[in-house]
């Protein structure tokens, strides 16, 4: 077969990945007579390759900068600032998004036909629900990235819904629907919910988890959508986890601490850990260790009137000004060893650069992706009241709490005086706690309205949002291989 069905293939016998931190023993991804789920050991290993699947940059800064591109705030990636991508120039993440989806079914398929000898009933449910979870995670970041994940139920332009390891019977498959796809995922995070234990590790998926990912599907098309029964739904799960949650997950009352401690920090719900095998900044990926350092910053020293942005093209004048600025920004070393020059960027994610962050004593190479954050929770809880009859000064409480729990910078309590003016605060704070982390930029940008368009048309300089190509295309491997897959409109 073509290259995409082939890099699957070759993904599921994988066994070289180290898994020391994850679960203690070595992952696998595929089922063959000496590497074969067969106890409770090799199970969890089976879910360790899951988790060891997101180490690269394609779970990390290639998406994150790229989404941060679309939504206007940067130009790190002019493509996606432009939205100019076709299915000739589509991403790497399709192949890789697959590459875990694969491992995820091949872990939730084991452990499912595993014998109560094996594995006890109890244990295969749990281990189950984990595998379910991470399947909807993985599902999530390819409905909103490859899907229309915006439109109505009978969009036919959902999911390539895969609940197998790929192999030559079952590679060609058509797409579901988007009111399909939204069910396939929802299906495995309730079953999540009824089934996982409560978080104990960020750097593994729980029932909290399930619940925010949950609610965050439902925001961000009932946000777009207006669509009452979602935003409700959502509203119910975010409170739900704001009230049942393990005391060591919870806010930071120094913002430094929170990039300082990477992903050991106690605000995580769920984060990308990238185990210390002398990988860290090789799977780290481009972006978050080298791009920011060498490229995406400003040079220093400043030419005389030069202006310390950080790369932003949009939004300066938001974030400049707001406390966390001189905390999530800073000088980072180039990355090549022959370029000393520093630069200024966005040092929570890119911390000291791979160059300087390999010679610091301790090595810095924490280079963590931050799936969900305990702030988030008071984002969205902010903007389902909001967007669901409460007044300004109840919708902004949350943040306000929020803010109240952040010692360390001071964030002043905010006041707005309207319906309008809530919103914009909201979209705001979106931007400024999470940008850079796991995308919520963009969705924010598109959902929320500024004189009657997306913020985004007002932040892109007026240009006309195109909704089809709110997605990417599916790349032409897929297209030519798989004959009954269908282009995303507008992106042939």
């Amino acid at each position: 077969m073509k290259k995409i069905f082939y890099t699957l293939l070759i993904f599921a016998g994988i066994t070289s990945f180290s898994c020391k931190n994850y679960l203690d023993i070595q992952p696998i991804h595929s089922l063959t007579d000496a590497n074969a789920i067969k106890d409770l050991a090799t199970a969890k290993a089976s879910l360790g390759g899951v988790y060891a699947s997101f180490q690269n940059d394609d779970w990390a800064g290639a998406l994150y900068c790229g989404l941060a591109s679309k939504a206007g705030f940067v130009r790190f990636n002019v493509v996606d600032y432009d939205m100019s991508y076709n299915q000739l120039t589509a991403s790497s993440s399709w192949t890789t998004f697959y590459k875990s989806l694969n491992a995820a079914n091949f872990a939730i398929a084991g452990i499912g036909k595993l014998s109560d000898a094996a594995v006890s009933q109890a244990d295969r449910t749990v281990l189950i629900a984990e595998g379910r979870c991470l399947r909807a995670w993985i599902n999530a970041n390819l409905l909103w990235n490859y899907t229309h994940w915006w439109a109505d139920d009978a969009d036919v332009y959902g999911l390539l819904y895969r609940d197998e390891v790929v192999s030559l019977s079952n590679m060609r498959k058509a797409r579901i629907t988007v009111g399909e796809s939204y069910q396939k995922i929802y299906d495995d995070l309730d079953f999540a919910i009824a089934n996982l234990g409560d978080l104990t590790t960020p750097r593994y998926v729980s029932k909290q988890f399930a619940k925010a990912l949950k609610a965050k599907l439902l925001l961000y098309r009932g946000g777009y959508r207006n669509t009452r029964t979602d935003l409700d739904a959502a509203l119910v799960l975010v409170n739900d986890v704001l009230t049942n949650h393990p005391a060591t997950f919870s806010m930071e009352a120094n913002l430094a601490d929170v990039y300082a401690n990477s992903w050991d920090s106690k605000e995580n719900l769920f984060v990308k850990y990238l185990e210390n095998d002398g990988t860290r900044t090789t799977k780290g990926g481009y972006y978050y260790t080298y791009y920011l350092s060498q490229i995406g910053g400003n040079t220093l020293p400043l030419p005389v009137g030069g202006t310390l942005t950080a790369g932003l093209v949009y939004g300066l004048d938001w974030f400049s000004n707001d406390p966390r600025w001189p905390v999530v920004t800073g000088p980072v070393r180039a990355a090549e060893t022959w370029d000393n020059v520093n630069r200024f960027t966005f040092k929570k994610v890119a911390r000291l650069g791979s160059y300087a962050g390999k010679l610091a004593n301790p090595i810095d190479e924490k280079y963590a992706a931050y799936y969900f954050r305990y702030p988030e929770l008071y984002l969205m809880k902010a903007e389902l009241l909001a967007r669901t009859g409460a007044t300004p000064a109840q919708a902004i409480a949350p943040i306000n709490e929020m803010r109240s729990k952040r010692v360390t910078p001071v964030l002043p309590a905010l006041n707005p005086a309207s319906q309008t003016e809530v919103m914009d605060m909201i979209f705001k704070e979106i931007f400024t706690e999470t940008f850079l982390e796991n995308g919520s930029e963009f969705y924010a940008a598109v959902r929320f309205m500024k004189d009657g368009k997306p913020w985004i048309v007002t932040i892109k300089n007026g240009t006309a949002l195109q909704e089809n190509k709110m997605c990417r295309p599916i790349p032409d491997a897929e297209i030519v291989n798989n004959t009954l897959m269908e282009q995303n409109p507008e992106l042939k």
